[in-house]
């Protein structure tokens, strides 16, 4: 038996992007022969496994598999509301998986016969992601015969869908994701490099260590930077990138600083589809609703009724807090980028009175994005609390 194994999306990959396995074999033996693969959860945050596949290889001995229906998971990913901390591992994000492969067959005396190649090392495991790419992202992908895997981790990209160049307040949570593609451990250098209102430069470092398969949450706010924006000579804009020994290995991300008075700042975090939570700023005016809804039961009056009895009783209510938020004006690459905003699953509003965050979901999304020969974009984005009260 001489079977081996190709991973196309290579050693990172997304949940809900199609991940499929190809196994070949050099030799067809026996009757019923099927190759075999075992998809085991390393550190047991899939359900159901290991789990066992089986397939009948093609004419040049190949069987693909497509495992993507087994790896999801629901789960709220850790973060932090508040910063402070440069980076966090977050190790409840990203699963692991370790694949082994196998065949099976009919032998001349009619018994069933089952081989495993009894693979070990880490280029048969692959840390599984939640998220997935939209079908025009794939299909670019496939067009210029990439991956989401070279372009992002191995092309040192942060985990981000918002754009380079992103305004925000300069009190407002900002945040940063990325993860190693390299096998061992990684001691690197967090790099900020800002500009003063009056052009003069500057750099702030850090020393952080990388392990391989884990997200890092990087809190790359002003304030946790330690970034000046309170004299009368402030930062501007800062850039935020990682380098290993003086070479940059992850790219460089600009945030400029608005220094405007707005009545009101609103700070969502949306769990984005690669696996990391964007911080999203809107300086746009804000109403709060709350919407309820009652079930009505009919009460048969009776000759004792006082003046505070009824006869239409509310047996049942329920409500839930509503917010119209408007996102103020945005560059147009900005508010392009909300497509990614609108179409999370899981969303959190920031309540500025406690630093609590609530659970909020994006209401059915209609409304037209903008319009190109405008100046001024904006949105209006309904959000609505996660808990349907009844109390």
């Amino acid at each position: 038996m001489a079977l081996t194994i190709t991973i196309p999306g290579g050693a990172v990959q997304l949940q809900g992007t199609e991940m499929r396995v190809k196994i070949n074999t050099d030799t067809v033996q026996g009757d019923l022969y099927r190759v075999l693969l075992k998809i085991t959860s390393e550190d047991a945050k899939l359900d159901g496994m290991p789990q066992i596949l089986e397939n009948i290889p093609d004419g040049n001995g190949d069987a693909w598999f497509d495992i993507s229906g087994f790896l999801y998971r629901y789960f709220v990913p850790t973060f932090s509301a508040t910063g402070g901390v440069l980076a966090t591992e977050r190790a409840d994000i990203p699963a692991l998986i370790s694949l082994d492969i196998g065949e099976s067959y009919v032998d001349a005396n009619s018994v069933r016969q089952e081989n495993w190649s009894g693979l070990a090392g880490a280029q048969y495991q692959v840390t599984v992601l939640q998220g997935g790419l939209a079908e025009f992202e794939k299909n670019l992908y496939t067009e210029q015969a990439t991956n989401w895997y070279n372009q992002f981790v191995v092309g040192g990209k942060w985990l981000t869908a918002l754009p380079s160049g992103v305004k925000i307040a300069p009190t407002a949570a900002a945040k940063l994701w990325c993860i190693s593609a390299e096998a061992a451990a990684q001691d690197l250098t967090f790099k900020a490099d800002y500009t003063l209102q009056d052009g003069t430069t500057g750099t702030i470092s850090q020393a952080v260590t990388v392990n391989p398969g884990s997200i890092y949450e990087f809190n790359v706010d002003p304030a946790t930077l330690g970034l000046d924006v309170s004299s009368a000579n402030p930062v501007a804009s800062y850039q935020c990138y990682l380098e290993n020994a003086g070479v940059q290995v992850i790219e460089k991300f600009t945030f400029n600083l608005d220094y405007t008075y707005y009545e009101f700042n609103t700070q969502v975090f949306a769990f984005n589809r690669y696996s990391a939570v964007d911080c999203y700023w809107f300086s746009g005016k804000v109403k709060t609703n709350f919407p309820a809804e009652h079930t009505m039961a009919q009460r048969t009056a009776q000759n004792t009724d006082t003046t505070r009895q009824r006869t239409q009783v509310s047996s049942a209510k329920s409500g839930r807090r509503k917010w119209i938020v408007n996102t103020g004006h945005k560059s147009w690459e900005e508010i392009l980028e909300l497509e990614h905003f609108i179409m999370s699953r899981q969303l959190w509003l920031l309540d500025v009175a406690t630093g609590y965050v609530i659970p909020v979901n994006i209401e059915n999304s209609a409304e037209a994005l903008g319009a190109i020969d405008d100046n001024l974009h904006d949105f209006e984005i309904e959000l609505t609390e996660g808990h349907n009260n009844r109390y």
